[in-house]
C-alpha cells in the first residue's frame, strides 16, 4: 500500500503540527505523530493528503514539496502490512484544527521540540527532514 504524510507548518511561524493519536487506536496508540493516511485507487497522492488532513484534523493545507519517502509496516511485519509512505512539507492555510476521532490532542510545536516528543522512528525522520529542509 501506499500512504502519504503531511508535515505541516503554521503559517510563518516555523511551528509544525503534531497529533496524539487515540488511546483506541489499534496501530501505535497515544504516540505523537504527523498525519497521513492511505492513498485510495486511483487517487492521486498529492489530493489524498489534502483529503487525509481535512478528514483528521479540518486544515486546507498548501502542498510545497516532498520531504521524504520511506518504507515500513502497518503492525507486523507481512506483505499485507507492507506501506510506501510519502511525506509533504505543507502549510495551514486554515485555523482552528479540529480533530477527528483518530487523535486525542494537537499541539504546534518547533521541529526540536517536535524531536523530544516524537517516539516513532518515521516520525523522527520526517521532523529531521523538515528540519533539514529549512536550514
Amino acid at each position: 500500500m501506499v500512504a502519504v504524510g503531511a508535515m505541516i507548518e503554521h503559517n510563518s511561524s516555523g511551528k509544525i503540527l503534531l497529533v496524539k493519536r487515540a488511546e483506541t487506536a489499534d496501530y501505535l496508540p497515544g504516540i505523537w505523530e504527523d498525519m497521513g493516511g492511505r492513498i485510495k485507487q486511483f487517487e492521486e497522492p498529492e489530493d489524498a493528503l489534502r483529503r487525509e488532513v481535512r478528514e483528521e484534523t479540518g486544515l486546507e493545507i498548501e502542498i510545497l514539496k516532498p520531504l521524504a519517502v520511506f518504507h515500513d509496516y502497518y503492525g507486523e511485519r507481512s506483505a499485507e502490512n507492507e506501506m510506501l509512505i510519502i511525506t509533504y512539507w505543507c502549510k495551514a492555510r486554515s485555523d482552528p484544527v479540529v480533530l477527528s476521532e483518530e487523535h486525542s490532542a494537537y499541539r504546534w510545536v518547533s521541529p526540536e521540540e517536535a524531536l523530544e516528543l516524537a517516539e516513532h522512528v518515521g516520525v523522527r525522520r520526517d521532523i529531521q527532514a523538515f528540519i533539514d529542509e529549512i536550514g
